[in-house]
């Protein structure tokens, strides 16, 4: 019998030991990719998620009812990903300047080219894909993985990062045109 993520956890709170189980089992691999693909460590990903479900079992009363589960699992999920980043110091907080430190003019960021799918289409093998990934700013890899890894909204994603929906919108635009350029720059 399929119970909805809102009837799992109304069912915990009453005592039913599984049905956290259950919640555990339908988000771990979309947890641990989401924590992977941030943070491109296979092990930091793994404790990120072990925390992530601790929390959430923790403050699970606070979830609202009737709100989305994903997005707020996704959102501890990130919020521990980046405590993680934060103590390795590699987080990059300017998001309107290139490698070099230059400011990107809103004018370079038109968009004529192929679609991400199309783009990691021509990537050989996930390796590839995820060597790309973890050169883009940290901003722009969660955008990215959460729009096509969990395959969510905008607006999802936006609920998920705290950002306004045009943020977001803006923010999968650059990162495209980023990982456009780091195809490009690859060998053939």
């Amino acid at each position: 019998m399929y119970r909805d993520d809102g009837q799992l956890i109304s069912d915990y709170l009453e005592g039913d030991e599984k049905a956290l189980g259950f919640l555990v089992e339908r988000y771990l691999k979309d947890v641990y990719n989401f924590a992977f693909k941030l943070t491109g460590d296979f092990q930091a990903a793994e404790d990120i998620v072990q925390d992530s479900f601790i929390k959430a079992w923790k403050h699970i009363r606070r979830y609202r009812h009737g709100s989305n589960f994903q997005a707020w699992l996704f959102t501890i999920t990130r919020n521990t990903a980046i405590d993680w980043l934060r103590q390795k110091k590699e987080i990059v907080f300017s998001s309107f300047e290139n490698e070099r430190g230059e400011n990107i003019l809103i004018e370079t960021l038109a968009d004529s080219e192929p679609l991400p799918d199309e783009l990691i289409a021509q990537a050989e093998d996930a390796r590839f894909v995820q060597a790309l990934l973890t050169q883009l700013d940290p901003r722009y890899r969660e955008v990215l993985t959460l729009k096509y890894t969990s395959d969510l909204t905008f607006e999802q994603i936006g609920e998920i990062l705290q950002r306004p929906l045009h943020t977001v919108k803006s923010q999968h635009r650059r990162a495209l045109i980023a990982l456009r350029r780091l195809l490009q720059a690859e060998p053939a």
